[in-house]
């Protein structure tokens, strides 16, 4: 009994003693985020060009998306390897986002580019810095 009377006013002292924990209210410039009941119009996915070859417009493969590069919700750019042999000795180059285009031909998606690969591969190089999550001037 002395045991029931000493827990039942240890907790009354601590329910006398606790204070409410109060719910912030959110700063007034802070905007609520809900989630879409539908889907906005879009016209590609990320997951349709990431690791996609890129091809001229001789149908000859100029390099392969690695990476896009976000900014206020939008593509900018978009790192392509050019050269190299599995891997070894490839450079990637950066490349604006409204070059790269969807064509259609032979019932086949093509992503193109109106260059070479000759062009690309004299471009500025760029090296991935895994410690800054940043892409780097070679």
């Amino acid at each position: 009994m002395n045991r029931t009377l000493l827990v039942a006013l240890s907790l009354g002292v601590a329910m006398a003693v606790a204070q409410p924990v109060l719910a912030e209210p959110a700063a007034p410039d802070t905007k609520i985020v809900v989630p879409m009941e539908a889907l906005p119009r879009y016209g590609s996915l990320v997951s349709a060009w990431y690791k996609k070859p890129v091809y001229d417009t001789n149908e000859k493969k100029v390099g392969v998306i690695t990476d896009m590069l976000f900014s206020g919700g939008e593509i900018n750019a978009i790192m392509l390897d050019v050269g190299g042999f599995l891997g070894i000795g490839a450079k990637h180059v950066a490349i604006p986002a409204e070059a790269i285009t969807i064509t259609e031909k032979n019932n086949k998606t093509w992503l193109t580019i109106n260059t070479t690969k000759d062009v690309v591969k004299k471009a500025t190089g760029y090296k991935y810095d895994a410690k800054e999550h940043a892409w780097k001037k070679m």
